[in-house]
């Protein structure tokens, strides 16, 4: 049975990752005595956080995963951070297993060198609002032209949109650059335009959620998986085509990006236990997150 202790162990590493990071530079090292550390996506994050809990719980010791193993307690922290720390991470050696929510550049691969990267899932960034913002009723979707005029701030009110509306004040809230979702709206949308200086930035899926829920007139790209699960935020359509599951599997939806696991090097028995409770009966929990998962559930 899993216990409060190890509970609050993960929450206190998601915590302090960033300050552990900083002040310890080779924690990788504690898988020896039944540790495995992972992080990076905060898209990922509520998936891994329950994947691990429920391993921890299923198994308890690591001798009952695989009997060649010790019989150590299993015990997984999982922290956030950013697709870029997960990378970051990966590449130092901070972390067992970096969660990345997009695809690896040239430069990442390269300094990884020898590494695996797992498909946990796919998800997509949607563009999404409260239901009760000024737009809602009004519109379904965005051309990719419209959304990059609202992310520079080129449109800052809503009149800017549409001449029906009052001049109230767009408020934009985006992730930090290090973000996968930040990295795919850069790259697939904004081009050579640049994120309003006046946006507010967010840490977290989570906390952009929270803003986003709350205040009536802002308007952000988010995780699909989070925008379909709430019942307060309307998601739109992006050049006429709909953030569905299905669209997502057809490309048909342009703003799609993988959920990746990276091991740098090749993955100890630990490690790939873990991954291929991820890979199978984890795949639950992608689905249950409103994910795409990459095998098909019964």
């Amino acid at each position: 049975m899993l216990t409060n202790w190890q509970r609050i162990r993960i929450a206190l590493w998601g915590l302090s990752a960033v300050f552990l990071v900083a002040c310890q530079p080779n924690l990788v090292d504690g898988e020896q005595d039944g540790v495995l550390r992972i992080g990076g996506s905060t898209t990922l994050l509520p998936i891994l956080s329950t994947a691990a809990s429920d391993f921890m719980e299923k198994y308890e010791t690591w001798d009952k995963v695989d009997s060649s193993l010790p019989d150590n307690e299993i015990v997984i922290f999982v922290s956030g951070g950013g697709s870029s720390f997960g990378v970051r991470s990966s590449i130092n050696g901070t972390v067992h297993i970096g969660l990345a929510s997009r695809d690896l550049k040239d430069k990442e691969k390269e300094l990884l060198g020898n590494h695996q990267s797992f498909l946990v899932g796919k998800d997509a960034v949607v563009i999404a609002t409260n239901v009760n913002n000024p737009i809602a009723a009004l519109k379904d979707g965005f051309t990719s032209d419209e959304l990059a005029l609202i992310m520079s701030g080129e449109y800052d009110t809503f009149q800017s949109i549409d001449n029906s509306l009052a001049p109230e004040e767009i408020v934009l809230f985006v992730r930090d650059s290090g973000a996968g979702s930040a990295e795919i709206i850069q790259n697939k949308i904004m081009g050579e335009r640049q994120i309003s200086p006046h946006a507010l930035q967010l840490a977290s899926q989570g906390a952009l959620l929270k803003k986003l829920e709350s205040n009536e007139y802002g308007i952000a790209y988010i995780s699909s998986g989070l925008v379909l699960e709430s019942d307060v935020l309307k998601a739109y359509s992006l050049d006429g085509v709909e953030p569905t599951n299905e669209n997502f599997i057809s490309g048909q939806y342009s703003l799609v990006r993988p959920l990746l696991m990276l091991v740098k090097g090749e993955p100890s028995v630990m490690q790939l236990h873990f991954i291929d409770y991820v890979l199978n009966e984890g795949q639950k929990i992608v689905e249950s997150n409103n994910y795409v998962p990459v095998i098909e559930i019964e």
